[in-house]
């Protein structure tokens, strides 16, 4: 067996398709690790490759094509960022569609995930998975925010519009997806939009809440005790800020006032969160929090604001493996 990982990255495979094409190496960590050569490094591909694995009771060796070994038990440091939690894009092999049984065959790799995500949250994991997939679960995550005092825009989950006391008296709503996902096939994407309330509405469960006008948006990137906040420009009748200036909309790094970054910080903890991206729409003197996400990227943003957000969550990784490494004598 090969010695002890200091690092192994855990995301989705690099030809998931986005607004704008694959994925890629989303988090360009290939370039971190080669930035390191004394480490001993990985970056696991979710339902990317057809992978084998040896579960002893006592350790779990998973072995991907590419890849060495993988003592599961035997890593300094883990990150957990799929960019999709659906569940097929989070096994750890690919399933082969065109074969007999692909649905048998995906049943088999569903527990053998479980207990993998499991044993890489016995040791360091950024961003463990139970802590992201509850994050990633809209009503699990507005519940636990909630309930530890935080002040969130009123949201209701429901299929129709809804009619009761919260949103009494008003026309129109802000309907959202419960789903991360906002694609309804490899052509069609559901978007937040504005609803009336005579309109017909979708089957589907959506999130419904009152618009909040304004002509900026705030992109918090908390990475630990680190902070770093984009400021993007919003056309207030537009609900999604990507949807303008074809996908690039404009943006620069900006310094928020002190309590926005306390509360930011107090909401990742309370998800229990090392990495998360807040969205954020500020008015006058609040801060309204839309929702924090577990798996954030950057690839939207201007490409001299993303290469500064890139350096600084490769910063911090590096940080974290060192301090790691540091800790075991490696």
């Amino acid at each position: 067996m090969e010695r002890a990982l200091d690092f192994l990255a855990v995301v989705s495979r690099p030809d998931f398709p986005s607004g704008t094409g694959p994925v890629g190496d989303y988090y360009n960590l290939r370039a971190l690790i080669d930035a390191h050569p004394t480490w001993n490094a990985a970056v696991l591909e979710l339902n990317s490759r057809r992978t084998s694995v040896e579960w002893d009771g006592a350790s779990m060796v998973v072995k991907q094509e590419g890849l060495q070994p993988i003592d599961v038990g035997n890593v300094g440091v883990a990150l957990y960022l799929p960019i999709s939690l659906e569940v097929d894009e989070t096994l750890l092999s690919s399933i082969d569609h065109g074969g007999q049984w692909p649905r048998f065959d995906q049943e088999q790799w569903r527990p053998i995930t479980a207990a993998f995500e499991d044993r890489l949250t016995r040791g360091r994991c950024l961003n463990r998975p139970d802590r992201v997939r509850l994050t990633n679960n809209k009503l699990l995550q507005f519940e636990r925010l909630m309930a530890a005092g935080f002040s969130l825009p009123p949201s209701i989950i429901a299929n129709e519009f809804p009619r009761t006391r919260t949103f009494s008296g008003i026309d129109e709503l802000v309907s959202k997806n419960v789903s991360e996902g906002g694609w309804k096939s490899p052509t069609e994407f559901s978007p937040a939009r504005i609803i009336n309330s005579h309109e017909v509405t979708d089957p589907w469960p959506s999130i419904w809440q009152q618009p909040i006008r304004s002509d900026r948006e705030l992109r918090f990137y908390v990475m630990g005790d680190v902070v770093v906040t984009v400021e993007l420009d919003r056309n207030p009748e537009v609900l999604d800020v990507r949807s303008t200036n074809d996908g690039k909309p404009s943006a620069r790094i900006t310094v928020a006032p002190e309590a926005w970054i306390q509360q930011v910080l107090a909401m990742t903890r309370c998800l229990e969160l090392d990495y998360a991206v807040i969205d954020a729409i500020p008015t006058r003197e609040d801060l309204h929090v839309l929702e924090v996400n577990a798996n954030g990227v950057w690839w939207f943003l201007p490409d001299e604001v993303a290469a500064i957000i890139e350096q600084r969550f490769h910063l911090w990784l590096t940080q974290c493996v060192e301090r790691e490494r540091e800790d075991q004598g490696r």
